[in-house]
């Protein structure tokens, strides 16, 4: 817990981000409570949820992205909404850029699931990869993607499926895309990619 604690602070905003049947689902949430961790949040979808949950957790810290993997053990209501009681094992940095990257190009799927004032805003778009990496991409797709979104993202290489849960770490409107940074992958997904990049190298 310490670590987590180290990096996890009082009023955080944090994104919860849940697979629900094979779906993300996105939660905004403010921390309220360090040791023991609660996350506070007015959506009310999270009572749809059944309990322990494992959930990935997206914060900024300076100019980092930070990423917990960890588990909701319970929801306690609280004001105007609910809190969270997380339990978390792992934190680290977020950085596709310790993974080499690979300029390769294919037609990739969106569905991004995005804060907008208040209101949870869901979109569906194509782009395509100007390069990939273990750890995210950059996707070319016009209008671009919000920063902070999660986003469903799944794309064809080599003859195989490959599906991840991503953060739109970068936006550039001027270049026309995002960077994500992958979060998580749907199956068996990550091995593959693993080595249909070795492949590719």
């Amino acid at each position: 817990m310490a670590e987590f604690e180290k990096n996890l602070r009082m009023d955080d905003s944090v994104i919860v981000a849940y697979m629900i049947q094979g779906r993300p689902m996105a939660v905004h949430c403010v921390v309220t409570s360090e040791a023991p961790t609660y996350l506070f949040t007015k959506d009310q979808r999270i009572l749809n949820v059944e309990y322990p949950q494992s959930v990935v957790l997206v914060w900024h810290r300076d100019e980092q992205i930070m990423k917990g993997e960890g588990r909701v053990v319970e929801v306690h209501p609280w004001k105007n909404g609910n809190v969270l009681e997380i339990r978390q094992t792992v934190t680290h940095d977020i950085d596709r850029r310790i993974y080499p990257r690979f300029p390769i190009e294919t037609s990739v799927s969106l569905r991004a699931v995005a804060d907008v004032s208040g209101a949870t805003v869901i979109s569906l778009c194509q782009g395509s990869t100007k390069d990939i990496s273990l750890g995210g991409a950059w996707i070319d797709v016009q209008p671009t993607v919000p920063m902070g979104s999660i986003v469903e993202c799944k794309f064809n290489l080599f003859g195989e499926e490959i599906g991840t849960l991503a953060i739109v770490a970068h936006e550039n409107p001027n270049r026309g895309g995002n960077g994500l940074e992958f979060l998580d992958f749907y199956g068996d997904s990550k091995d593959k990619l693993n080595q249909l990049l070795k492949r590719a190298a």
